[in-house]
């Protein structure tokens, strides 16, 4: 069902039914669009309080519904402020999604990442107990509740705004003129770009004059062979023959990354993002593995914190994990001299 609405938010299926159920959607987000408008109004207004704690936040959000990097963005920004910084960095996180926040705990060792939907609660529990000077509010944009330093804000250069309608009628979390709480914008995917960035800049840069842009990639680090335990080198799956598994926001990037490493991939097995595996989905791969001829199944660093935390494996069959980092490309420099400005302001 969820892949179903979601083909629709996102135009994939076209005719007079599909046009009614669109219709539907779209009054449904009118409605969340009052709420998003009325909420902001309560917390401008001083309704709904906003919290400062005595350490520098700063969030990392998008505006539209997954897929551009959130979590591979915070563990480069976690890094960029201890080691470029020089400060002492903690990561806030909701705690929905189990998947992102085993892979910021895998990444960041030495990071604190605290877990908590009451990010007050966990910023301040961050000063007594680590002495952090600066906290990452993961997915934070949108959360009014603690207020921050700087909106770091990503936008997939692939399609930044879907079809430019609030959900659940399209992706977007918020009207673009959100952008204006915004002090960086990360232009992600940029090797994959299908927009005029030129003309994005203009646009965004009329709604709010005093953003900087920073491009990145999503680079391919290594392959992960679970069952050897050691890591592979990117060559590995070459000329092979892939059956790919994934739950994430941006499967099509996914595909594209795999077939850009010389993979030859005969079938991709999606689910929706943040999807839970559950055995009936196991056996529907595994049953699709006994009918095609191939040399190995390849998959997300997200999917196999997942099949990790649930005990589930692909049987026999060979399984490599896909890990990959951000790169900005465009505009670290920027970004270093900004959260270096956070302080000497």
């Amino acid at each position: 069902m969820k892949n179903f609405i979601y083909s629709l938010m996102t135009d994939k299926r076209n005719g007079m039914i599909y046009t009614v159920l669109k219709f539907i959607l779209y009054l449904s987000s009118l409605a969340y669009g009052l709420i998003i408008f009325f909420r902001g109004l309560f917390y401008k207004f001083g309704v709904f309080k906003t919290s400062r704690v005595p350490i520098k936040i700063i969030s990392v959000g998008n505006l539209t519904l997954g897929g551009t990097g959130k979590t591979p963005f915070v563990i480069r920004l976690a890094n960029i402020l201890e080691k470029n910084v020089g400060k002492e960095a903690c990561v806030l996180i909701r705690g929905y999604g189990w998947d992102e926040q085993a892979m910021l705990k895998k990444n960041l060792k030495d990071i604190p990442v605290l877990v908590n939907e009451d990010r007050v609660k966990s910023a301040r529990r961050a000063i007594k107990l680590y002495g952090s000077q600066a906290a990452i509010l993961d997915d934070g944009f949108q959360h009014w509740e603690l207020e921050r330093d700087l909106d770091i804000v990503l936008i997939d250069s692939r399609s930044p705004f879907g079809n430019g309608h609030l959900f659940p009628r399209g992706i977007l979390r918020e009207p673009k003129n959100a952008i204006r709480r915004a002090g960086v914008v990360v232009f992600t995917k940029v090797n994959k770009k299908m927009c005029d960035l030129d003309k994005l800049r203009s646009e965004l840069k009329s709604i709010n004059e005093k953003i900087v842009f920073l491009e990145s990639i999503h680079k391919p680090k290594y392959l992960y062979d679970g069952k050897a335990r050691k890591e592979l080198d990117l060559s590995f799956v070459r000329s092979k023959r892939a059956i790919l598994v994934s739950s994430i926001g941006d499967p099509a990037y996914f595909e594209e990354t795999v077939k850009d490493l010389g993979a030859n991939v005969i079938e991709h097995i999606a689910f929706s993002d943040h999807h839970n595996y559950r055995e009936f989905d196991i056996l529907r791969i595994m049953k699709r593995c006994d009918e095609r001829k191939f040399d190995l199944l390849i998959t997300t660093e997200k999917d196999t914190v997942k099949l990790n935390r649930m005990s589930m494996s692909f049987g026999s069959y060979a399984v490599v994990t896909l890990a990959v980092e951000i790169e900005i490309t465009t505009g670290e420099g920027i970004l270093i001299d900004r959260l270096h400005s956070l302080y000497n302001s």
